[in-house]
């Protein structure tokens, strides 16, 4: 079964049961995000949250990452802007890389969470 079939069936259960689902999924991907010794990576207790967060700070791997992405920021670059060293980033980089599928279910559930609370996410085009 592909992702997007998987996707599609998870979307025809009730909330309650997609929630059960995907917190199973993410405690399924945790014990591999946390399997390898990270330097500066740390877990944090969280209810649904799984994926690593920047060690001394409240910041997920995943906001350095995508901040990386979208403003086509360099190692440098992006070491300066969330005062890490150049060594993190390149760690925050192979983590983010190596566990998409974490990031990507944990986007999807605060989304769902965001809509469940009517906040809207559209858009605002300029």
């Amino acid at each position: 079964m592909s992702l997007q079939e998987l996707i599609e069936q998870a979307s025809r259960l009730s909330p309650v049961d997609r929630l059960t689902l995907v917190s199973a999924i993410i405690r399924s991907l945790q014990t591999s995000a946390s399997d390898q010794d990270w330097q500066y990576l740390v877990a944090r207790p969280h209810a649904w949250r799984r994926q690593l967060y920047i060690k001394g700070r409240t910041l997920l791997a995943s906001v350095v990452w995508q901040d990386m992405m979208t403003n086509h920021m360099s190692l440098e670059q992006a070491a300066e802007n969330w005062d890490l060293p150049i060594s993190a980033i390149e760690e925050v980089i192979h983590y983010c890389e190596s566990h998409q599928e974490l990031l990507k279910l944990e986007a999807d559930e605060e989304r769902h969470r965001l809509e469940n609370q009517g906040v809207s996410l559209e858009l605002v085009r300029r």
